[in-house]
């Protein structure tokens, strides 16, 4: 009885595609799994997505006490908090700047009266697992905590020349019901300053 030998080639070809099967599928699980982190204030208080649990959405803002892109924006993102947060939207701030430490974080946030936690990210971890880079960078995530929206808050630094109010639309679509129809957009602002310098 003759034995049927299959070429190296076609060995490889099959190697190749079960590798391909299992990388897609793991990829496919990574980004559909419901994003989850606990951070603290720099108060020392606590705060950790999954205890979310009534909000219509929750707002993850990569911020700085010290990039003048931010700076633009403290008095616009307290005014988008002040509306949006009785309508079941929650806000939080994330500083994962190795360069700013807490007593400036703090002092920072209560110059500005920001009516929403500033939360400590030291390693920058929670950066690494958003894939965040810049600040200030915004990510919206619905209320299985997977992210519907990640960009700018809106298209331009200077208020006066704002057309295109992203943040704001993503939001009342998703207090509409509705599918966010502007998924993502491109942030712009200061780098986040991780430990490797980047």
């Amino acid at each position: 009885m003759l034995k049927r030998i299959i070429p190296i080639s076609g060995v490889f070809l099959v190697l190749a595609l079960l590798f391909l099967s299992f990388y897609l599928s793991a990829r496919v699980q990574s980004t559909t799994d419901p994003i989850d982190f606990t951070l603290k204030d720099y108060n020392d208080n606590s705060y950790i997505l999954s205890e979310v649990k009534d909000a219509k959405a929750v707002v993850v803002m990569f911020w700085s006490a010290e990039c003048p892109n931010v700076q633009a924006y403290n008095g616009r993102i307290v005014k988008i908090a002040e509306n949006y947060s009785p309508k079941g939207i929650v806000f939080w701030a994330v500083n994962s700047n190795t360069t700013e430490n807490t007593a400036q974080i703090k002092s920072h946030a209560q110059e500005n009266s920001y009516n929403f936690p500033v939360l400590l990210d030291p390693n920058s971890a929670v950066a690494d697992k958003f894939g965040a880079s810049r600040t200030p960078e915004v990510f919206v995530l619905d209320k299985d905590r997977n992210i519907v929206y990640h960009g700018r808050i809106d298209n331009s630094r200077d208020e006066s020349k704002v057309t295109t109010h992203d943040l704001t639309n993503a939001l009342d679509e998703i207090i509409d019901s509705k599918e966010v129809t502007v998924k993502e957009t491109k942030s712009f602002g200061c780098t986040i300053k991780r430990k490797t310098g980047d």
